[in-house]
C-alpha cells in the first residue's frame, strides 16, 4: 500500500480476538466465532483461506457455520501480533477450522486452514484434535466433510491412528464384563481372551468421537480388525498394539492439553440449543455448505 490512508482504511476497529474462548494452553488459544453474529469477519476468513486452498468454495451465507480461530501466544515484543485488552496477552493468527452448526452427515469440520509460516508445527493436528474433542462433548460422533484432499487425508489418517491406539491403550472395560454386555449371555472364559482387550466398533467410536466408518477404515489399515460371534470386534493383546505402534511409527500422545478446554456442560447445552433453533428457522437450508475439507 502506497498511502497511509489506504492502510488505515483496512484496519478493523473491532477488538481482537473475537468470540468465546474455548481452549487455551501455554502457547495457543482457540476462539469460537458465530458466523451469524460476526458475518463480515467470518466471510473474510473464507476469502483468506481461498488464497491457500485450491479446492475452497466460497459461500457468503455463512450464518449456519461456527468458526474456531486458532491464535498463538507471542512475547510482548512480537511484531505483527495483536493485544487483547482483557488480559494484555498478544496473539498471532495461525489458522482456523469451520463446521456446520447442524450437519445431516455428522460433519464436525467443513474447512481447515493453517497459514504457511506455521505449518510443520503440529497446529493442524491440534485443530483436528479440538474438532473431535468438541464432538465428544456433544455426545456424538463425526468426521470431516468429504471429499478430502490428499494432504487432508494424510493428516486425518495420522490422527485416526493415534486416537484409536490411545483408546486401546487407555480407558478400557474389563473383557469379560464387556463380552457379557455386548454378546449376550455367552461368555468366553479362555485365558487368552481375558488377557486381551475387546472392543466393538461402536464402543471405539464412542470413546474417540470418530465415525464408525472411519474407525473401521483405521482398524483395517492397521490390521487390528477381527470378528467374534459374527460381530466386528477388536481383540488384541498389549504387545500387538505396541508392535503396531513401532512398525507404523505412531506417536500415541496428543498435541492438545485437555486441561485447557474451557467449555462446560452448561455452555455446550446452550450452544446445542442455539443450533436447534437455527435448524427450525425459516432460513434453514441444505445449501449452506461452505467447503470441502482441506488440511494443512
Amino acid at each position: 500500500m502506497r498511502h497511509r490512508e489506504t492502510l488505515d482504511s483496512h484496519v478493523c476497529p473491532d477488538p481482537f480476538p473475537r468470540g468465546r474462548r474455548v481452549y487455551e494452553d501455554a502457547t495457543s488459544a482457540l476462539f469460537e466465532v458465530d458466523g451469524k453474529a460476526h458475518t463480515l469477519y467470518c466471510q473474510n476468513l473464507c476469502l483468506l483461506s481461498k488464497l491457500f486452498l485450491d479446492q475452497k468454495t466460497i459461500y457468503y451465507d455463512i450464518g449456519g457455520f461456527l468458526f474456531y480461530v486458532l491464535l498463538s501466544k507471542q512475547p510482548a515484543t512480537a511484531v505483527g501480533s495483536f493485544s487483547s485488552p482483557a488480559d494484555a496477552t498478544e496473539y498471532t493468527f495461525v489458522g482456523y477450522f469451520s463446521k456446520e452448526k447442524s450437519s445431516v452427515e455428522r460433519n464436525n469440520l467443513a474447512c481447515i486452514l493453517v497459514l504457511p509460516p506455521f505449518r510443520g508445527q503440529s497446529y493442524g493436528q491440534l485443530l483436528i484434535e479440538l474438532s473431535y474433542e468438541l464432538t465428544k462433548m456433544e455426545g456424538t460422533t463425526g468426521g470431516p466433510e468429504q471429499p478430502l484432499s490428499s494432504q487432508g487425508f494424510h493428516s486425518y489418517r495420522s490422527y485416526w491412528r493415534r486416537a484409536i491406539v490411545q483408546a486401546l491403550l487407555g480407558v478400557l472395560p474389563q473383557a469379560e464384563k464387556y463380552l457379557r454386555h455386548s454378546c449376550g449371555r455367552k461368555q468366553h472364559t479362555s485365558k487368552a481372551v481375558v488377557e486381551q482387550r475387546v472392543f466393538s466398533l461402536s464402543r471405539l467410536a464412542q470413546l474417540t468421537g470418530i465415525r464408525i466408518e472411519d474407525v473401521l477404515f483405521t482398524l483395517e489399515d492397521l490390521g487390528l480388525l477381527g470378528t467374534w460371534y459374527g460381530k466386528h470386534v477388536v481383540c488384541i493383546a498389549d504387545d500387538t498394539i505396541q508392535q503396531v505402534i513401532s512398525t507404523r511409527r505412531i506417536n500415541p500422545g496428543m498435541r492438545m492439553d485437555f486441561s485447557g478446554l474451557q467449555v462446560d456442560n452448561d455452555t455446550m447445552q446452550e450452544s446445542l440449543s442455539e443450533q436447534e433453533s437455527d435448524d427450525s428457522g425459516p432460513n434453514s437450508s441444505n445449501s449452506d455448505n461452505e467447503s470441502s475439507a482441506d488440511s494443512s
